[in-house]
């Protein structure tokens, strides 16, 4: 699925100056940036934002792949190593632009493998993948207390009691694989085929007891109720939570995945002052700050994080960088293909 253009929102007040001006095309992750900041920044630079959404990493991928016009991305770290291989970035020596030095160093060690020279990316906001749970549900459906565990995901007996109130991943084959890895004890980067072989097996035989596999449906599903066990990125889980009181956010206790999303450029931009001046923009700590409130992911900005902290808005163990965090670890590229080709035999695609 291709993602959905959209006019920078809330543009009424100034689409008459404005239409005539320049723009640029901005494709980024869905519910992932403060409509505000868009509008803002149409209003100080005259640069109309063309906005479009997308769901998934392939997706931007085949985006870049198929030429479509696009000024800025953000792709994640699972993709951004990829993109650079493969020529379709353009360097624009993020580092050198005013306010990269707010970056938080420990952030930018994990773009450091990709992106050695800071030429092609720079943060954008990062979180961790855990589990959105409707607590009383799924206490009524074990008959007892909530375990903080990926059990709840890939256990086959836990599947079977939790199947009637609904439990749902994340359309994404890296997460869920690389997670299922995880609590399987494995990690991708040096799974042989027959260890993912095993896996997707598993994985396929357990396919039936998920209500779906979706990346956007799951937001409203868990927060009405409709679902009682969600994989989920934080910020999604903390939106529903603040809506629904009884769905809490967990860390299981085996570990949780580490992702990070990148703003870049791609090598087809068509206005590059645009993008970089898009970029500069993101960089400032206020602007940070309102996208790390809206989206409630955590902010690579230091000011921003600051101010969080200071007001009590900071999860702390969410934020930190601990030794039971993991980051998605890439395996070969016929392993990596195998998976992609299972993932859409099983989405039936």
């Amino acid at each position: 699925m291709f993602g959905k253009w959209l006019l920078a929102p809330l543009l009424a007040c100034v689409l008459t100056p404005v239409l005539a001006a320049e723009s640029i095309n901005v494709a980024n992750w869905n519910d992932y940036i403060d409509p505000e900041v868009l509008k803002d920044f149409t209003k100080e630079t005259g640069i109309v934002v063309n906005y479009r959404t997308y769901d998934d990493d392939q997706e931007v991928y085949n985006m870049l792949k198929a030429g479509t016009q696009l000024d800025v991305v953000m792709p994640s770290t699972d993709n951004f190593g990829r993109l650079i291989r493969e020529n379709m970035l353009r360097p624009v020596d993020v580092g050198s632009l005013p306010g990269f030095a707010e970056m938080d160093p420990i952030v930018l060690l994990r773009l450091k493998p990709h992106d050695p020279e800071r030429k092609y990316g720079m943060p954008y906001l990062w979180g961790n993948v855990g589990l959105a749970v409707n607590v009383p549900a799924v206490e009524a459906a074990l008959g007892k207390p909530v375990p903080r565990s990926w059990s709840l995901l890939f256990d086959r007996d836990t599947l079977d009691k939790l199947q009637s109130c609904g439990v749902t991943l994340l359309d994404s084959s890296n997460d869920v694989m690389g997670t299922l890895a995880h609590y399987q004890g494995k990690s991708l980067a040096d799974a042989s085929s027959g260890e993912v072989r095993h896996a997707l097996d598993y994985l396929a035989s357990l396919w039936p007891k998920y209500r779906y596999a979706d990346s956007e449906r799951y937001i409203e599903d868990i927060r009405s109720g409709a679902v009682c066990v969600s994989m989920a990125w934080e910020g999604d889980a903390r939106s529903a939570s603040k809506a629904n009181p009884q769905v809490k956010f967990i860390l299981p206790e085996e570990g949780a995945e580490i992702f990070m999303d990148v703003v870049a450029v791609p090598a087809t931009v068509r206005n590059l002052d645009g993008a970089r001046a898009f970029l500069q923009y993101m960089l400032r700590p206020d602007v940070a700050l309102k996208i790390a409130r809206f989206t409630q992911y955590h902010s690579p900005n230091l000011k921003a994080q600051k101010q969080l902290k200071d007001n009590g808005e900071l999860h702390e163990e969410e934020a930190g960088h601990t030794m039971n965090k993991f980051t998605y670890q890439m395996p070969r590229r016929d392993i990596q293909q195998r998976i992609e080709d299972a993932w859409r035999k099983l989405q039936g695609q």
